[in-house]
């Protein structure tokens, strides 16, 4: 279906903010289909793996110290889970931002999303060794300034967003200049950084804006749930010592946390898209393709042809 949307054209900050709104509208319904669709797999190792943790939590007794290390391992093989998952995902919400403005529609399905991220795969690796020097050599200066921007009265904890939210702008938008073949990966963070500087207000506020509805919306949509999970949890099982001895206490536990973690994944997915606006704006505002094209084809009608 093809969806009403110009991804190419400069924006300014609060025209970042509507557009965004507007494309979340158009493609929200298709966008959770094709992405839940590829997240049940690793959902599902998730909830696997939690509720195994369960089991080796035991609060009626010491534990011995080969349990505790093993509930160590089982912690780290979790969070090293939940990272690459977050970072296939974030990876998939690129290709499907991608497949989105080129086919300037939903004609694609999850399958579609799956081999467009499996054939570029190659360059997600090379990017994040690239991604991982830079940020190496920035953790200083950066640290720097968000402790010099904390101490600002009133303003400070905002400043320290900004920055944050410019960061992860940047990075992105340098991955996909390289991603399209705009940039080489090797130079891609620096040359990127040019390109945002000319609007890095309206781009650095306009993603923090939206990251911030989005955060206070992810903790209105975990406090309710886990609210109404507890109270269940407590009214049938009690919150005791013996709470994960029971088949439904670790149930509750590990799908509660599992939900958690789809929402996490969630999260992030649809920063790409508020992301990937900022990126087309950029795009638009260093190479005028937009501006060539209708040119070109204002050329051609004067032709007839």
């Amino acid at each position: 279906m093809e969806i009403d949307f110009e991804f190419r054209k400069e924006r300014k900050l609060s025209e970042i903010v509507q557009d965004f709104i507007n494309l979340l509208r158009l493609v929200l319904r298709h966008f959770f289909q094709t992405i839940l669709k590829l997240a049940i797999v690793p959902l599902c190792i998730m909830l696997i793996l939690i509720y195994y943790g369960t089991t080796k939590i035991n609060l009626t007794t010491t534990q011995s110290w080969t349990e505790a290390v093993d509930l160590v391992f089982i912690a780290i093989a979790a969070l090293f889970t939940l990272l690459v998952v977050s970072m296939v995902f974030f990876g998939l919400a690129i290709e499907y931002f991608i497949l989105l403005k080129n086919k300037r529609g939903t004609d694609f399905n999850s399958n579609d999303v799956w081999r467009a991220f499996v054939a570029n795969l190659g360059k997600y690796f090379r990017f994040l060794l690239v991604s991982i020097i830079a940020s190496v050599i920035l953790f200083i200066p950066l640290m720097f300034a968000m402790i010099v921007l904390m101490f600002i009265p009133l303003v400070g904890s905002f400043a320290v967003g900004i920055l944050g939210a410019f960061i992860g702008v940047w990075f992105f938008c340098a991955f996909l200049f390289y991603r399209e073949g705009y940039m080489p990966a090797s130079n891609a963070i620096q040359q990127s950084f040019s390109v945002l500087k000319k609007k890095i207000v309206d781009y650095s506020v306009s993603s923090y804006v939206v990251s911030l509805v989005f955060q206070t919306l992810l903790v209105m949509l975990t406090l309710i749930p886990s609210l109404i999970i507890g109270i269940i949890a407590y009214n049938t099982i009690g919150f005791e010592t013996t709470f994960f001895d029971s088949v439904a206490g670790r149930m509750f536990t590990s799908i509660g946390a599992t939900l958690l973690v789809l929402l996490y994944i969630v999260y992030y997915m649809f920063t790409v898209l508020v992301s990937g606006i900022i990126y087309e704006t950029a795009k638009e505002v260093t190479y005028g393709e937009d501006v060539y094209e209708k040119i070109q084809n204002l050329g051609k009608e004067e032709d007839g042809q």
